[in-house]
């Protein structure tokens, strides 16, 4: 959708009611677009039924969400443009809320209502953390897997000093940590994800002059007093072990933490993290992967997903391996 396809639309002619169109003949739900009274672009959703107990809509910037109480336990979501250089965001989000609700059931407006507050709430999240210079779930997990991988398998093999100087995943180097001859790379997820493995470039899995190791994690958000652990709380652990080791390992951690833009906020306190699974494989001829010197010339920065089943004939033990590592 594009500025014409509001701007197409003549302002309402009566200031308690808006004129729209359907956003999509095709698409399950009964989303419209159109202007109100005031000239400004809105975007809606109407369901008769279903919509008790709503989640509370969120406050985004230049853009109004409001919910309207229609009889029985219906309701209509609006979206309204109130800031016009917003409207690139705007558009961006109508289309991401059809998009997610694409496979939706057919004309079940009020539980589509529902999706459509929490997906409201994800961009809300997302734009804050943005603006805020947050940290994304993504890169918390991320961060979460490297230092529990430093914490528990790095650490009491290297010891403290010289095994937050492995630690290069921080830096954003092509792989986690540097052994030696041995490069370490750490792929975190939900246990809940897919069981895919994403890699970032061409090169994260190039073993040209070191031997490779890929070790994936899952995590899973868990209750307090489960054994899980929070970001914060991950880090307040590692800075009072590495403490032991002088000034210069933590101001060392410290660095490390810059350069992976974590800097200390509640919002890391949660939310807290288990440990659920850790496996170790060794990358070798004939493990599923994309090297530079594969790809055509001229074609660089790829990313691309492998599927952790094919990954299986390249398990290794991993505390045989990792006392390899370290001998």
């Amino acid at each position: 959708m594009g500025e014409r396809d509001w701007r197409d639309i003549a302002p309402a002619a009566d200031p308690h009611a808006d004129n729209v169109r359907r956003a999509s003949s095709t698409h399950p739900l009964d989303f419209f677009r159109g202007r109100n009274h005031a000239g400004q672009y809105i975007f809606s959703l109407t369901a008769d039924d279903g919509c008790r107990e709503l989640p509370r809509p969120p406050k985004l910037n230049g853009i109004d969400v409001s919910v309207e109480r229609r009889p029985g336990d219906g309701a209509r979501l609006v979206l309204t443009l109130e800031d016009p250089d917003q409207f690139d965001i705007f558009r961006a989000l109508c289309g991401h809320l059809l998009d997610a609700t694409a496979d939706h059931p057919r004309d079940a407006n009020g539980p589509g209502l529902r999706l459509v507050l929490r997906r409201l709430a994800d961009w809300h999240n997302m734009l804050r953390r943005r603006r805020e210079g947050l940290l994304t779930t993504e890169e918390i997990i991320g961060l979460v897997g490297e230092l529990l991988f430093l914490r528990d398998e790095v650490m009491p093999r290297a010891g403290v000093s010289s095994g937050l100087a492995t630690w290069r995943g921080a830096y954003r180097d092509e792989q986690d940590f540097a052994v030696g001859a041995w490069q370490i790379e750490v792929k975190t997820q939900l246990s809940t994800s897919d069981h895919r493995l994403l890699i970032s470039s061409e090169a994260q899995l190039d073993t040209a002059g070191s031997r490779l190791l890929l070790c994936h994690q899952a995590v899973a958000r868990a209750p307090s007093g489960s054994g899980a652990i929070s970001l914060n709380a991950l880090v307040d652990g590692l800075a009072v072990e590495i403490t032991t080791a002088g000034s210069a390992a933590l101001e060392a951690f410290d660095a490390a933490l810059e350069a992976a833009r974590y800097a200390r906020r509640d919002d890391y306190d949660e939310p807290e993290w288990l440990l659920t699974e850790r496996r170790m494989f060794e990358v070798r001829d004939g493990f599923p992967r994309l090297t530079p010197i594969m790809l055509p010339a001229g074609v660089h920065a790829v990313s691309y997903a492998i599927l952790l089943s094919v990954c299986q004939p390249f398990a290794i033990d991993l505390d045989a391996m990792l006392a390899e590592v370290f001998a």
